[in-house]
C-alpha cells in the first residue's frame, strides 16, 4: 500500500505538469491567433484608409498630424463592419503621446495607459498580445501601426479580439487531451500498482524464505542452531515465570561416520531425513526437535520430568533402532542421549546444554545410551578447548613424561612387566594427572599424534631397563580412535624398528569400549598388530559393554579385572565369583588374568589362592619413573597366605 500511495504522488503531479503545460500551450496558441489577426486588421482595414488619401505627411505620428474626414469615414466603414460582425470588439488607434486619434465607438478615452510596458513596446515597434480573462475573455493587441507607403510607425493599433471562442474550443481540445493523458496515466498507474503488489508479493515471499532458511536446516527442514536457542530461550523465559519443568536433550547418532564413508553422502542425508522423520513421530505438540548440525539433534521436552523424559527417550530409541535400507543395505541405527533438567541443573540455554552435552558424552563413553546429567560424574570438564589447545603445545614442548607400575607374578611376586602411565608436567599447574586432559585428547584428534609419543618415549625407555639388565615387557594404553587408523599397525612396525626392541616385550591395552566400535575395522587393526607379535591386553574387564563373542578368535593375551571387583573380594561374594569367574575365563581363552588396583595384602593373598596370575595396584607399587622400580620380588610370606587361603574358605563356607 505504501509504494501504490507513493507511485500515485508522480503519476498525478505528471498529469497536472503536461495539463499545465498544455493550457499554457493553448493561450500562447491565442495569442498568436491574435497577433495574426490584429496584423490582418492593420494591413487589410487600418493601412487602406490611412493611404487613401494620399498626404504628404504620412510618416508623421498620428496625434500630430490627425485624420482626414476620407480616412475617419472609410475607418468607421470598414471597422463597423469588423465589429458587426464579431471579428473585432473594439478598435483604437493612438498616437505616440497615447491620444485616441480614432475608435470604433467615437469614445477618446484611453485604453491602455502610455506606462505600459505593453504600449511602450509597440511604440518602440514590437507588438504583444495579451489574454484578458473574466467575465468575457478577450486578446488585447497593441502593435506599431505602419504607414504604407512608407513603412514607417506612425502610431500605436489598439484592438480587442474576442477570445471566447477560441477558448472555449482551447478548453474543448484540452478536455479530450486530458481524458486521453488521463486515461493513460490511470492505467500507468493500474499498472504500476500491479506490479508493486507483484513485486511486493515477491519480496514478502523471498523475505519469509529468507527467514525460513535462516532457521531451519536445509536437509530436514528441522529448526537450526539459532531458531532452537531462540525458542529455548523463550520456552525457558516462560518457564521460570510459571514454576514448569522440562528437559533440554542432546542426541548424537552413533557410527554415522561409517554410513557416509560406506554408502557415501547421498545415503547419510537419506538416513538423517529418516530418523527426523522417527523423531517427529515420537513427540509430543509442545515439544521442539532440532538439528544442530552433522548427525547432532536437540530436543525441547517442556512440562515433563527426568522419569517422564527417559521414558520419551526409550519410545523414541526403539522408534530409530527399528530397521531401514539405505541403498539396499539394511541397517539399525543406535544414537546417545543425554539430558539436563531445568531448574535442577540450570535455568539458562547455555548451561543446560553443556550439562546435557557432558550427559551425551558420558552415554557415548559407557553402558547406557540414556543418561541424565549428574554433577559429580560429569563427562568432561568445562575447559576442554583450553586444554586441548595446551595440550598441542605440550607435544611440542615436550612437557609429557611417562610414569611406569609394575605388574607382578603370582604367586612369587616376581616383576613381569611395567605399565606406561602418562603425566603432564605443567609449567603452571605442575604435575597434572591424565585424568585431567586424556578425556580432551580422546574427543579430539590429539590423541593419536599423543599415543604416538607414548609409544615411542615407553619402547625407548625400555631400552634403558633392557640395558640394566631387566627383561620387563612394557604396556601401553591405547584409545578406540587409535584402532580405527588405518595406519596404527605399520606406526607400531616402524617403532619397533627404529628402537630394535621384539614385538613381544610390547603389550597394547585397549579397552572393552574400543573394541565395541567400528567391529570390522578394529579387528583388522588388531589382527594386523598381533601379525606382529604384539601382546593384546583387554583393560578394565567386566566394566564396559563387550560381547564374549567379540572375544572369540581374537590373539588375547591378558585379560585384566577391572578394580571395582577386585577390592570388594575380601568382604563381598558376589565380587568374588565374578573375579574367579573372570579368571577361568582367561585360562579358557589361553590368556593371563591380571587383578588391578591391589591395595591390601588379604586381596593379594585371596588372588593367589584363586589362581590370578598377575597382580597390579599400589600395594605393590605407585607409578614411578623406571629408574625407581624396585626390581626384587614383592611376595607375602608362605604361612601367611596359607592363613589367608584357610580364612577365605572358612568364611565362603559360612556365607554358603
Amino acid at each position: 500500500m505504501t509504494y501504490a500511495v507513493a507511485s500515485l504522488v508522480p503519476v498525478v503531479a505528471l498529469g497536472a505538469l503536461v495539463l499545465q503545460d498544455y493550457r499554457r500551450d493553448a493561450a500562447e496558441q491565442g495569442r498568436m491567433q491574435g497577433l495574426s489577426q490584429a496584423d490582418v486588421i492593420a494591413q487589410m482595414v487600418v493601412a487602406p484608409a490611412l493611404d487613401s488619401s494620399g498626404s504628404q505627411n504620412l510618416g508623421v505620428d498620428l496625434s500630430r498630424r490627425g485624420l482626414s474626414a476620407e480616412q475617419y469615414d472609410m475607418l468607421r466603414e470598414s471597422t463597423g463592419l469588423a465589429v458587426y460582425r464579431g471579428s473585432v470588439q473594439h478598435l483604437r488607434l493612438r498616437g505616440f503621446t497615447g491620444r485616441v486619434i480614432f475608435s470604433d465607438d467615437g469614445t477618446t478615452s484611453v485604453g491602455v495607459p502610455v506606462s505600459d510596458p505593453d504600449f511602450r513596446a509597440a511604440a518602440a515597434g514590437e507588438s504583444r498580445a495579451t489574454v484578458i480573462t473574466g467575465q468575457t475573455q478577450t486578446i488585447r493587441v497593441l502593435k506599431p501601426l505602419l504607414a504604407g507607403a512608407t513603412g514607417q510607425s506612425v502610431g500605436v493599433l489598439e484592438v480587442y479580439l474576442p477570445y471566447q471562442a477560441i477558448a472555449d474550443r482551447r478548453d474543448q481540445l484540452v478536455m479530450r487531451t486530458v481524458k486521453r493523458i488521463g486515461g493513460g496515466l490511470v492505467a500507468l498507474y493500474l499498472v504500476l500498482a500491479l506490479l508493486a503488489w507483484w513485486t511486493t508479493r515477491s519480496l514478502r515471499r523471498y523475505a519469509a524464505d529468507q527467514r525460513h532458511h535462516a532457521l531451519h536446516d536445509a536437509l530436514t527442514g528441522l529448526p537450526n542452531r539459532v531458531a532452537y536457542r531462540a525458542w529455548a530461550e523463550q520456552r525457558l523465559e516462560q518457564a521460570r515465570r510459571d514454576g514448569e519443568h522440562g528437559a533440554v536433550v542432546l542426541v548424537d547418532l552413533n557410527r554415522f561416520k561409517e554410513v557416509n564413508d560406506t554408502l557415501g553422502h547421498h545415503a547419510g542425508d537419506d538416513l538423517l531425513c529418516q530418523v527426523s522423520e522417527r523423531f517427529r513421530a515420537g513427540l509430543g505438540p509442545r515439544d521442539i526437535l532440532a538439528r544442530l548440525g552433522g548427525d547432532e539433534f536437540a530436543l525441547l521436552l517442556p512440562g515433563r520430568s527426568g522419569p517422564e523424559a527417559v521414558a520419551l527417550l526409550e519410545d523414541i530409541r526403539e522408534r530409530l533402532g527399528a530397521e531401514m535400507v539405505l541403498d539396499g543395505v539394511p541397517l539399525s541405527i543406535e544414537a546417545s542421549f543425554g539430558i539436563a533438567l531445568y531448574p535442577e541443573h540450570g535455568s539458562g540455554v547455555h548451561d543446560l546444554k553443556q550439562h546435557a552435552d557432558m550427559a551425551m558424552y558420558q552415554a557415548k563413553r559407557g553402558t547406557a545410551d540414556i543418561v541424565v546429567y549428574s554433577g559429580d560424574n560429569a563427562a568432561h570438564p568445562h575447559q576442554w578447548l583450553k586444554v586441548q589447545a595446551e595440550l598441542r603445545h605440550a607435544l611440542e614442548r615436550d612437557e609429557l613424561v611417562l610414569h611406569y607400575q609394575p605388574k607382578v607374578s603370582l604367586p612369587d611376586g616376581e616383576v613381569e612387566g611395567l605399565e606406561a602411565l602418562v603425566r603432564w608436567q605443567h609449567p603452571e599447574r605442575g604435575m597434572v594427572p591424565p585424568g585431567d586432559f586424556l578425556p580432551a585428547a580422546e574427543h579430539s584428534g590429539l590423541i593419536v599424534p599423543l599415543t604416538e609419543w607414548v609409544l615411542r618415549r615407553a619402547l625407548t625407555d625400555q631400552l634403558g631397563w633392557t640395558a640394566a639388565g631387566q627383561s620387563w615387557a612394557v604396556s601401553v594404553n591405547v584409545s578406540a580412535r587409535n584402532l580405527e587408523v588405518a595406519g596404527f599397525p605399520a606406526l607400531v612396525a616402524r617403532l619397533l624398528a627404529e628402537t630394535g626392541t621384539p614385538a613381544h616385550r610390547l603389550v597394547l591395552e585397549v579397552t572393552e569400549t574400543a573394541l565395541a566400535g567400528d567391529v570390522a575395522t578394529v579387528e583388522r587393526v588388531i589382527a594386523e598388530v598381533a601379525a606382529l607379535g604384539v601382546g593384546l591386553s583387554i583393560d578394565d574387564f567386566g566394566a564396559g559393554f563387550t560381547s564374549l563373542s567379540q572375544l572369540r578368535g581374537k590373539p588375547v593375551a591378558e585379560i585384566k579385572i577391572d578394580r571395582q571387583f577386585v577390592k570388594d573380594v575380601a568382604h563381598d561374594p558376589q565380587s568374588r565369583a565374578i573375579v574367579r569367574s573372570v579368571i577361568e575365563l582367561a585360562h579358557g581363552l589361553g590368556s593371563r588374568a591380571t587383578a588391578e588396583g591391589i591395595e591390601t595384602a588379604e586381596i593379594y593373598r585371596w588372588l593367589i589362592e584363586a589362581g590370578c596370575d598377575e597382580a597390579q595396584g599400589y600395594l605393590i607399587g605407585r607409578p614411578v619413573p623406571w629408574p625407581q622400580i624396585d626390581a626384587r620380588r614383592f611376595a607375602v610370606p608362605e604361612e601367611e597366605i596359607v592363613t589367608a587361603s584357610q580364612n577365605v574358605t572358612a568364611t565362603e563356607g559360612m556365607s554358603r
